[in-house]
């Protein structure tokens, strides 16, 4: 006799400040009750996006710091639960799930959502050849792969041999609702007026380019402001690159904020500088408070999300001079911030795609 509802088990290794934690705790927010039982599974149980999960989720904290160490009780606790479904997300994880398939047997549904374009990840391991070989053994073992963007999807067939039925593109979800409510929580004016702000959101590692973003501003008029929102590794090479250039007056570091929405709201250009991306979310954020993105043309999703004058401009990637040119042509371009906030709700609303989550999960058990 077939259950009324799928217990699905989602499986992170912290609720820590990144996309892939944000888009978790988004599809537990909004995933159908009738249909589904949610479930988290942990290495740890801490992050600011702990206190985002429902309170009717159970969450199962495994204690460690590390997926190796933890790897035994992983399987014993999900061949003690009996999902439905195993729902993973971020990179070795994914990998971890696919050599644990044959362990937990065919009545339990492996779904691996991929968060970032592997064989450039792969690129920057020290193990690449390693990791690149367990990808194309193993991958094609899951029950779906969940690719961000068209582009990764290309990267995981082109590199790994990933069958390509096996892979659904489905797009990062926005909560446009609760992004427009927080915008306006803040009822002052952040930024000083007769500047052009500039806002740029992410981990301070290499991969989110703030040195090329840093190096760009120096090429553009005084009147240009930044503020950086975000923690991370490189904080204080970056720190040191902007006393180099002189723009310590014309670049403020923000921190970690748990609620950086009124910020997106209040810039005139959002700025996104990564030299990849699977598909970003703070472009979408950025967009929902009505405000237009300048990206690189990276590889990954962001070139899918940016329609030239409608919601942003791209420039060339890895460009810093590229990138000065675009913020000055976004700074005397005319916005219209609904025509900016209805494109991505049109495309990325949250429930928009979290029943196309539903409808994947649906098929997998029919």
């Amino acid at each position: 006799m077939k259950k009324n509802k799928t217990t699905v088990l989602f499986a992170l290794p912290s609720l820590q400040g990144g996309g892939s934690e944000r888009v978790i705790s988004i599809l537990l927010q909004h995933l159908d009750r009738q249909k589904f039982i949610p479930m988290l599974i942990v290495l740890q149980k801490e992050g600011p996006y702990l206190k985002d999960i429902p309170s009717d989720v159970e969450i199962i904290d495994l204690r460690s710091k590390r997926l190796r160490d933890a790897l035994f009780t992983l399987v014993k606790t999900i061949k003690t639960l009996k999902p439905d479904i195993v729902f993973s997300t971020l990179g070795h994880l994914n990998l971890y799930m696919a050599l644990i398939k044959p362990i937990l047997g065919e009545h339990i549904k492996l779904i691996a959502r991929e968060s970032s374009i592997v064989s450039i990840r792969n690129r920057n391991n020290r193990y690449t050849f390693l990791f690149d070989r367990l990808y194309r053994i193993f991958y094609n073992k899951l029950d779906k792969i969940v690719a961000q963007s068209h582009y990764m999807k290309k990267d995981l067939c082109n590199h790994y041999h990933t069958h390509t039925h096996n892979i659904t593109v489905i797009n990062n979800p926005v909560d446009t609702q609760n992004i427009q409510q927080k915008m306006i929580a803040e009822n002052k004016q952040i930024f000083k007026p007769n500047r052009v702000n500039l806002l740029a959101v992410g981990r301070l590692n290499a991969v989110k380019g703030f040195d090329l973003l840093i190096t760009s501003i120096a090429d553009i008029p005084e009147n240009y402001h930044l503020t950086i929102i975000g923690e991370g590794e490189e904080k204080e090479e970056l720190l040191a690159l902007v006393e180099k250039l002189d723009l310590a007056h014309r670049i403020h570091f923000a921190g970690f904020l748990s609620n950086p929405f009124p910020y997106m709201h209040q810039a005139d250009i959002f700025v996104l500088s990564s030299r990849y991306e699977g598909f970003p979310n703070v472009v979408l954020e950025a967009n929902a408070c009505g405000t237009p993105v300048v990206a690189f043309a990276c590889p990954g999703g962001t070139a899918e999300i940016i329609e030239e004058g409608i919601n942003g401009f791209l420039a060339t990637c890895e460009d810093p001079k590229a990138l000065a040119e675009t913020l000055k042509k976004a700074a005397s371009h005319t916005w219209n911030s609904e025509k900016i906030m209805e494109h991505v709700v049109s495309r990325y609303d949250v429930n928009k795609i979290t029943r196309e989550y539903e409808t994947l999960m649906e098929g997998l058990l029919t």
